[in-house]
């Protein structure tokens, strides 16, 4: 498969992700992978147009991101997912070898679990779930930053 690198952040492509993760990444490609935004078209285009030179940036619905990631290519891909559920939908559908959960913020239900990251039980134990399917699950905010590591059950 391609060169993919995985995001849980649900700011999606801001500031921490196009000063930081694209660079180190060297990604080409940024997938904004949410069907809510695939499907509005203003939304769309606003996403399509916000990347940073060099890199083209698409929103596809979770289903769309499934195809367009079993296509062989050589670009470099960072998937911006804002949901633990959108990604627990992605993994069913591609093989992924490792997650990086970078930004969930409090809500309803959540407890923080690191720095910036909130989480709920259910989404903890989706994330435990995909650990357990030889899947890394890395907390890192920042490239710099050591990863913290979510082990399955």
């Amino acid at each position: 498969m391609n060169d993919v690198f995985i995001r849980v952040d649900d700011r999606l492509l801001h500031g921490q992700v196009v000063v930081s993760w694209i660079p180190y990444l060297q990604a080409k490609v940024a997938v904004i992978a949410d069907d809510e935004y695939a499907n509005d078209e203003f939304m769309r285009s606003l996403i399509e147009s916000s990347g940073p030179e060099g890199v083209r940036v698409h929103a596809k619905t979770i289903d769309e991101t499934a195809e367009f990631l079993k296509d062989d290519r050589d670009d470099k891909i960072l998937v911006l997912l804002k949901s633990i559920e959108g990604l627990n939908r992605l993994i069913k559908k591609v093989r992924i070898s490792s997650i990086n959960i970078g930004g969930l913020g409090a809500g309803q239900g959540r407890k923080r679990y690191y720095n910036s990251i909130h989480l709920s039980d259910d989404e903890l134990k989706i994330l435990k779930d995909i650990a357990n399917e030889n899947i890394v699950v890395e907390v890192r905010i920042l490239p710099k930053d050591k990863a913290i590591v979510i082990k399955g059950n």
